[in-house]
């Protein structure tokens, strides 16, 4: 008998996603129609919603293990475009700027900056249409960047992103790289 019970539940949390999309009323329907009523019918549209968040986080982690590894390293173009959204707006050390465009050229004076420039993923969290992820980043300070000339520093810096995803592609990002280790580094400022 047990067997037959948990295929019943999922059907019964089918039936009840595909109603939830119709609005409140057919899943308050689905609810009479099933015996539950109210509260009972609320908390299971809310299990279910709760499982369709948990889905999207875990397909937008997806989307962004594969932006780590294969746009990241490149800084390619045409890559970027499975990734990010052309209307994308960037929030950076406190300036907002929009465009992909715009973001592939921070990309690129970053890679001339350091040409050797890596991006190790540390921790990666998703939850519904944000993921975060804490980078370790590293590369040969060799151009122009935030000011210094090249040094030929090798350089270790840590940064934090939060980027949210609207149909796998992603619209914001909000990062915070440590520029004041960055800039010690290369002996623009001095150390603490």
């Amino acid at each position: 008998m047990r067997r037959y019970t948990k295929p019943a539940v999922v059907v019964t949390a089918l039936g009840t996603l595909g109603l939830t999309a119709f609005g409140s009323g057919a899943a308050d329907a689905a609810g009479a129609a099933d015996g539950n009523t109210g509260a009972e019918s609320s908390t299971c549209v809310t299990a279910v919603s709760a499982s369709r968040n948990h889905g999207t986080a875990q397909l937008n982690k997806r989307v962004m293990q594969r932006f780590t590894s294969e746009f990241l390293p490149t800084g390619d173009p045409a890559s970027a475009r499975r990734f990010i959204s052309p209307d994308i707006v960037m929030h950076f050390g406190g300036r907002a700027q929009q465009g992909r465009d715009t973001y592939l050229g921070i990309v690129a004076a970053n890679m001339k900056a350091f040409p050797d420039l890596k991006w190790t993923v540390e921790d990666m969290r998703a939850e519904g249409d944000t993921v975060a992820i804490r980078y370790t980043m590293t590369g040969t300070h060799e151009g122009p960047f935030a000011g210094a000339e090249g040094t030929g520093t090798k350089i270790h810096a840590e940064s934090s992103a939060f980027y949210r995803l609207s149909h796998g592609k992603i619209v914001e990002e909000r990062a915070q790289l440590d520029m004041l280790g960055i800039l010690q580094q290369l002996g623009a400022l001095p150390a603490a």
